[in-house]
């Protein structure tokens, strides 16, 4: 059954919605879990060691990051002074002959055990961003952009393919300002940063952009490139974050919005009440179409006429209303017709009321006229409402009229008998009407 009200439907609804995308999103919060490392690495140049910082052992971002985690997990400081990614560089971290950092990193990741949830940092490029690094191509024609992507991607897949398979982070360095090293803001935010980004993407590893935290915030540099204390706090609490940050699957697929309800059936129009006697009553109403979507209720017949007054016959009683589309037929019978004419009136009593649709309407019972000096009224004419089994009218008897109406037959779905006056006025009458005629013939005389 359709609800008819559109507001309780829209509440059904908005609960329904409420539902499911509460489901949807226990379902996201379910698969985006946050993962604690329990070991983390920081391979960089000297802003990972911590060059100007107060204390490199107790201030560097290392430091400052294990202070963040606490004893849940191990950080290690990887960082040396001046180097680049590019193996080409003028102080690559990875060479033949200075590889410490490259290769305590290494027995850290790899040591760290079979249970151990193990991250590793890179954060480099801010010396390649000098223009003895990134400005000459080599020999063959590569350029240092090509160069860099494939030295970071190498050392990216040297990490992942140990046993404890960690996940790499790719930091985009810090912003640069004015300096003495020829390092370049322009070179390490608009040429090195898109391809960190770049390589992130093709290993699907996760990205923290450190250039966004300190963008615009020259107080945290001593010297255009190194961080104060706080800075690197700064950028330990940017690491710490984005280590910290959900992962996992992509939230389930919210549940396929609820169909909107069809429109509630419209209300049935109730059948108009018939008119009152004298004219006869007033159509029945018709019954209201169903709304779109909802069966609808039939209109109800209209009442029939009300009894006429003396003197005139009844009116007709009102047709019954037609049923609402898809809707019951109208059930009301017309009422009877009013009583016959008054003292001497000739008028026949009111028709009976026609039949509501679907169910016979009572013939009308009519009263005849009382009698006068005029002919008896003659009894209505009781008329079975049509489609039933109407009941005939029955003609009551005329007060003192010419005779008596007899009773009409039972209607059997076919018209009921008209009312049958018989007999003559009483001998009362007669002889008023002797006494009367005699006094005017004796006027006549004396005038």
């Amino acid at each position: 059954m359709h609800d008819r009200n559109p507001l309780t439907a829209r509440i059904k609804f908005g609960a329904a919605f409420f539902v499911v995308a509460l489901i949807a999103l226990s379902s996201t919060a379910a698969s985006a879990q946050v993962r604690v490392p329990t070991h983390v690495a920081c391979v960089g140049d000297s802003i990972t060691y911590g060059y100007l910082a107060s204390s490199q052992a107790t201030k560097s971002y290392p430091a400052d990051l294990q202070t963040l985690f606490g004893s849940t997990a191990m950080v290690k400081n990887f960082g040396r002074n001046a180097a680049t990614l590019l193996t080409s560089g003028d102080q690559p971290y990875i060479v033949v002959d200075n590889m410490a950092e490259y290769n305590a990193a290494t027995t850290f990741v790899s040591g760290a055990g079979a249970n151990a949830v193990v991250d590793v940092i890179i954060m480099l490029g801010t010396n390649d961003s000098k223009p003895l690094n990134w400005s000459p191509a080599d020999a063959g024609g590569v350029t240092r952009a090509q160069e860099f992507a494939t030295d970071l991607g190498a050392l990216v897949d040297h990490f992942t393919g140990l046993s404890t398979h960690p996940v790499v982070y790719l930091a985009i360095p810090p912003a640069i300002y004015t300096n003495t090293f020829g390092i370049s803001e322009s070179v390490t935010h608009n040429e090195i940063a898109p391809i960190i980004q770049q390589v992130a993407t093709q290993k699907g590893m996760p990205v923290i952009d450190i250039h966004a935290a300190t963008a615009n915030h020259p107080e945290y540099f001593q010297d255009g490139v190194h961080p104060t204390d706080a800075g690197y706090m700064l950028v330990a609490m940017t690491m710490y974050d984005g280590l910290l940050a959900p992962s996992g699957g992509g939230g389930a697929g919210g549940g396929g919005g609820r169909g909107g309800s069809g429109g509630s059936g419209g209300a049935a129009g109730r059948g108009g009440t018939g008119g009152s006697g004298g004219s006869g009553g007033g159509a029945g109403g018709r019954g209201g179409a169903s709304g779109a979507g909802g069966a609808s209720v039939g209109g109800r017949g209209g009442g029939g006429g009300a009894a006429g007054g003396s003197g005139r016959g009844g009116g007709a009683g009102g047709a019954s209303g037609a049923g609402g589309a898809s809707g019951a037929a109208g059930a009301a019978a017309g009422r009877g017709g009013g009583s016959g004419g008054s003292v001497g009136g000739s008028a026949p009593g009111g028709s009976g009321g026609a039949a509501g649709a679907g169910i016979g309407g009572a013939g009308g019972s009519s009263t005849g006229g009382a009698g006068g000096s005029s002919p008896a009224g003659a009894g209505g004419a009781g008329t079975t409402g049509t489609g039933g089994a109407g009941t005939a009218g029955t003609g009551a008897t005329g007060t003192g009229g010419a005779g008596t109406g007899a009773t009409g037959g039972s209607g059997g779905g076919g018209g009921g008998c008209g009312c049958d006056l018989g007999g003559g006025p009483p001998a009362s009458f007669a002889l008023f009407g002797l006494l009367l005629l005699v006094l005017a013939r004796r006027r006549r005389t004396s005038g």
